[in-house]
Formats: C-alpha cells, structure tokens, sequence
C-alpha cells in the first residue's frame, strides 16, 4: 500500500473536472455553483502554468484518489483540496496534507504558512486541520487554519 504525491499534469485536467462537481466537493466549496467544462478548462489552464499555484494528486497504489491546491498569495500558501468519494473517511487527507507539507519545505518556493478557510458546517476538514496541529482563527463567515512550516 503505497500513498504518493505527485504534481498535476494537462492529462489531470478531466479528473479534477470530475472531482470538482462531486456534490460533497460544491458542498463545502465557498462557491457552491455546478462548474461548467468550459469554465473549468479555462481556470485550470490559467492554474497550471502559474507561478502562483501548485497542483498535486494523491496516488494510493497508483490510483489517483484526491487533490491538492495551493494558491501562492505573498508568503502564505491557500490550500483546497479533496478526497475521492470512494476514499474519503480513511485518513487519507492528513496523508495527503501531511506530504504536502513536506513537497513545500523541499521546494525552492516563498510559502512560509500553509493556511486552510473551510466552512463552519465542514467538520471533516476541521478535524483535518487540526489534526495536523494548525492553528485555528475563528473568522465571521468560515475558519482560518494556518501553520508556519519554514
């Protein structure tokens, strides 16, 4: 059983689509609208050949089985991230976000704070969070998780 990280390609483009629209996914998405296919080839073209942002896929014995964002804004790395439906409630996001701290602290990146905004109806990504020992600020419309990692 092995749990890999590796960065996203043009070949991932119609997975992350799929993924994008489970109804769990727009359910905890800040934006919760259906996104339409030409809209998202649009955004993740933009997104994959950005300085900005780093797009990773977590492989469970080769199987792709969720993903994970990071918007670079200063210092301070934005992650969204999700867990195929048929992997969820296995642990595999502290997997998935425990790598990634470690592809990020390796990289010749400017992320210092990995930081997570989940809803407050989200507790699984709560639990996520605070597993992985970020710390928590509690903000009017949603929670801030954060950790320094360099």
């Amino acid at each position: 059983m092995e749990i890999e990280l590796k960065q996203a390609s043009k070949k991932d483009c119609d997975l992350l689509f799929i993924w994008a629209n489970d109804i769990q996914v727009r359910e905890n998405s800040f934006n919760s609208e259906k996104i339409m296919y030409e809209d998202h080839l649009n955004w993740f073209n933009n997104k994959i050949s950005c300085d900005e942002c780093v797009i990773f896929i977590l492989y469970f014995d080769e199987i792709p089985i969720g993903q994970v964002r990071v918007d670079i804004e200063n210092e301070n790395g934005l992650i969204s991230y999700s867990i195929d439906r048929n992997y969820r409630g296995k642990g595999l996001s502290i997997a998935m976000l425990s790598k990634l701290e470690i592809e990020i602290n390796k990289s010749e990146n400017c992320i210092r704070k990995l930081v997570g905004r989940v809803k407050f109806t989200n507790i699984a990504s709560q639990k996520v969070f605070e597993n992985l020992k970020y710390r928590k600020i509690i903000h009017t419309n949603f929670l801030e998780y954060n950790k320094t990692i360099k």
